[in-house]
């Protein structure tokens, strides 16, 4: 019975080894993959959050992008953000980067916009892109990064004042300098683990549910059973977090200029009732600070767009193709502008 369960367990466990090294990037290394960038699909489905007497389409190409690009080098606009960038449920010809493309067209010929957006990033998957997406693609050169960034972030706030608020120590789980060696080979682990990378889907949509930005939900119209979670804006978690979060900042505008590109940033809005609201404006206001600091451009959507949250959202996060008319048309606006 011993030497049944023995080599029960032994197969099971050859069995995982193999799926590792099938499945995860020991062999091959790493690749899109890693982070959970769809590539080559296409979905087409029927509106139900906006009006449409037309089928709507998702599209990602060979790279894991979005856009009529033809060829990668024609990119000169590469947005980065989470779901409100890569913006699942809305149509290709919808989303606020194409629309972005169209209006810009008007006053800049031959003017291309890839959409690098990824479902759940944060500025921690940003920085990631370029050690494991961005560097696999030739040719791609973009004038400039706009990151479309606040929101997952303000998650990642708040998960971390929950996880340490007993504590007396904390340390921001993704280390971008001096790591110690168990650190290095912590990352190194988590980026070419297959089990780590199911791990973080189920992980990550939890913690989504958790703090109500899943899309379609609304539940910063509840006000009764949810409310804007208060922070202390002295708090040292909060403090701390805010920190390392200028610094992932830095760290991406470093990246960006590796590519001879600019760096725009575009701080994020929901509603005012949403779970995440105070979380977030923390976080705006330490973008801003930061692109202050660091000569960096950043665009304050959040002071300048009168959103309505009925119309423009179909929750209280992600929105309509009224609301990404009216982000396009701020971005647009500002990059003439300033250049």
């Amino acid at each position: 019975m011993k030497k049944i369960i023995f080599y029960n367990l032994l197969f099971l466990f050859l069995g995982l080894i193999l799926i590792e090294l099938i499945f995860g990037n020991w062999v091959f290394g790493p690749k899109f993959s890693s982070l959970i960038i769809k590539r080559n699909i296409t979905k087409v489905w029927r509106p139900t959050h906006y009006e449409s007497n037309h089928t709507a389409m998702y599209k990602k190409d060979e790279f894991g992008f979005r856009g009529d690009y033809k060829n990668i080098s024609n990119v000169k606009i590469l947005t980065v953000g989470g779901s409100t960038t890569d913006e699942r449920w809305i149509d290709e010809n919808l989303t606020w980067s194409y629309l972005l493309q169209k209006k810009l067209e008007n006053t800049y010929s031959n003017i291309k916009v890839a959409n690098a957006g990824a479902m759940g990033q944060s500025t921690v998957g940003h920085l990631k892109n370029f050690e494991m997406w961005f560097n696999q693609i030739p040719n791609l050169n973009p004038e400039y990064f706009i990151y479309y960034i606040g929101i997952n972030d303000s998650i990642l706030l708040l998960r971390a004042l929950n996880k340490y608020k007993d504590k007396r120590n904390y340390n921001e789980a993704d280390v971008l300098v001096d790591e110690k060696l168990f650190e290095r080979q912590s990352r190194y682990l988590k980026n070419n683990s297959i089990f780590y990378k199911i791990f973080k889907l189920i992980d990550g949509y939890f913690l989504a549910k958790k703090y109500g930005v899943i899309h379609f939900t609304d539940t910063w119209k509840n006000k009764k059973k949810f409310q804007p979670i208060k922070i202390n804006h002295e708090d040292k978690i909060a403090v701390r977090f805010l920190i390392d979060y200028k610094k992932r900042l830095k760290k991406i505008n470093e990246e960006t200029k590796k590519y001879s590109s600019k760096t725009i940033l575009v701080t994020q809005i929901v509603h005012k009732d949403h779970f995440v609201s105070n979380a977030l404006n923390l976080i705006n206001i330490a973008t801003k600070n930061f692109c202050i600091e660091n000569q960096v451009i950043c665009l304050p959507l959040d002071e300048k767009i009168d959103f309505d949250f009925e119309k423009d959202f179909y929750d209280g996060i992600h929105t309509r193709p009224s609301g990404n008319k009216k982000i396009a048309e701020f971005i647009s606006y500002e990059i003439k502008k300033k250049f």
